[in-house]
């Protein structure tokens, strides 16, 4: 049987297939600049990590986040647990569970005392001996008493101001 000779291939394709510059272009090993994060069973090298750069900016700490009890409600012994784990989600989870707060009340407003309309000396004294019986009859707390009688006594300051003042333009420009 006669001998078989195929056609050898064309100029172009024979000088792109037999380049010594291929093999050095193209490494079939891994990148020797980079630090490998991987060890040899696949798994991340101790001190790297999949993610270089971190967690994204605005997405909170899984670790800190609140779980909803609406969605998943626990029981009483795991919340317990979570609760003993974790003491800072005590006030988020108690959000969750209470009802909202009731608007708060101005103390003077609850006594009937209209801040605005004091105008003497008399009035305010009125007003803090008004105070002061509320908080012993328990009507008020000492805390909310104090804060009136701060008000009262940011009244008087301006009160007296505006005499310092009127007497000062009546003797600058004397009687007319």
């Amino acid at each position: 049987m006669p001998e078989v000779v195929a056609d050898p291939p064309s100029r172009s394709c024979y000088l792109l297939l037999s380049g010594a510059g291929i093999e050095e272009s193209q490494r079939l090993g891994p990148d020797p600049l980079l630090s490998r994060p991987r060890d040899a069973r696949g798994r991340f090298a101790k001190g790297s990590s999949g993610n270089p750069r971190g967690r994204p900016r605005g997405i909170p700490n899984p670790k800190r986040r609140v779980p909803d009890l609406v969605a998943r409600p626990l029981n009483a012994q795991a919340l317990s647990d979570l609760l003993d784990r974790k003491p800072h989600l005590l006030r988020p989870l108690a959000e969750q569970v209470l009802p909202p707060r009731l608007a708060a009340v101005d103390p003077a407003a609850r006594l009937g005392i209209d801040l605005s309309s004091l105008r003497t000396l008399e009035d305010l004294r009125q007003v803090l001996s008004t105070v002061l019986a509320a908080v012993a009859r328990g009507e008020i707390a000492p805390g909310e008493g104090a804060r009136i009688a701060r008000q009262v006594h940011g009244r008087l300051r301006a009160r007296r101001r505006l005499a310092r003042f009127e007497r000062r333009l009546a003797h600058k420009t004397g009687p007319v």
